[in-house]
């Protein structure tokens, strides 16, 4: 009977430590919630979260595999997210966490905490769309951190987070050409401030400029990002950049602009509001000048035609 039980255990664990490379098949319950563990990775549901976790969870791993395969580097150690369902949370632990990051946010990592949360709620709104493509963005930020810990520029990691939950949309064109044609984009320096902003819009234009240039630069060079997290462990920001893509990153960032000029400017001027309504009233304005005249020479022409009643019948012989 202890041999059965000794073989017992022992397939157990080696079930259990098989697991890890996967979305483990078993949530079970930690202190009210549900937990799923793939890799290094624990993703905990509270109460009301229990379905997306069930969906996120047989995703979780492909999505994990590519991360790491996209950046080059695996998390230093276990970190976990709890999915935060919508409404207030019962939970204090978790209404704590809910507090750590402004409301429209959809996913947010506590820096140095190994410990991040995704707002079910707001999963689909901008930059995001899912509840997969939050969970790729918030775990690029804590590979990126591990790999790099002195830090990378903010506007780098969003980039490369959001690059990583998805890909380029018409919502992200309407969002940086909106910047490009107010001429206040700022300069990749300067970007790193604008995810900090008070406003809601300059926040949206910090990640899609971010967003831009991240996948402009990785057009041309697809291991571009490996290359530069690599380079970057051990040297300043700007030296790494050098040393993964042979150029400097003010240059890059030039040639960037010049192109987004180019490429941008014309859809914003398109689609502002205010510009669409001058230009429908211009057409208006023009139509209106084009009817009248036409009218005119309609009424000319129409006079010419006309007979003269105080003229000569041309059919009645002249006066005797």
């Amino acid at each position: 009977m202890s041999r059965l039980r000794l073989s017992l255990t022992l397939a157990w664990l080696l079930a259990a430590f098989a697991g890890l490379a996967h979305a483990a098949p078993y949530p079970y319950p930690l202190r009210g919630r549900l937990r799923v563990d793939v890799d290094l990775c624990t993703i905990e549901a509270p109460a009301g979260a229990e379905p997306a976790l069930r969906s996120l969870s047989t995703r979780a791993p492909a999505i994990l595999a590519r991360v790491e395969s996209d950046l080059g580097c695996q998390p230093a150690g276990r970190y976990r997210f709890v999915l935060i369902p919508p409404g207030p949370a019962l939970d204090p632990d978790v209404r704590a966490l809910d507090g750590a990051a402004p409301l429209w946010a959809a996913g947010f990592v506590v820096r140095g905490a190994r410990l991040g949360a995704i707002r079910i709620a707001e999963a689909a709104s901008y930059p995001y769309g899912t509840i997969e493509s939050v969970f790729a963005h918030e775990s690029s930020h804590v590979l990126l951190q591990d790999a790099v810990p002195a830090g990378l520029p903010l506007w780098f990691e969003e980039g490369v987070a959001t690059r990583e939950g998805r890909r380029w949309s018409m919502e992200d064109v309407l969002a940086y050409s909106g910047a490009v044609l107010a001429d206040d984009l700022p300069s990749l320096d300067e970007l790193s401030a604008e995810f900090h902003a008070a406003s809601e819009e300059r926040v949206r234009r910090a990640y899609a400029a971010s967003f831009a240039f991240v996948g402009w630069a990785s057009r041309d060079h697809e291991a571009l990002i490996r290359d530069v997290v690599r380079a970057a462990r051990n040297r300043p920001f700007a030296e790494a950049w050098r040393s993964a893509s042979g150029g400097s990153l003010d240059e890059a960032e030039r040639r960037w602009r010049h192109e987004a000029l180019v490429r941008y400017r014309w859809i914003a001027a398109l689609t502002a509001s205010s510009t669409l309504w001058i230009a429908l009233s211009l057409l208006a304005m023009i139509a209106g000048i084009v009817r009248r005249r036409r009218a005119h020479a309609a009424r000319v022409e129409w006079a010419r035609r006309e007979p003269d009643p105080e003229a000569d019948d041309p059919w009645e012989p002249p006066a005797q």
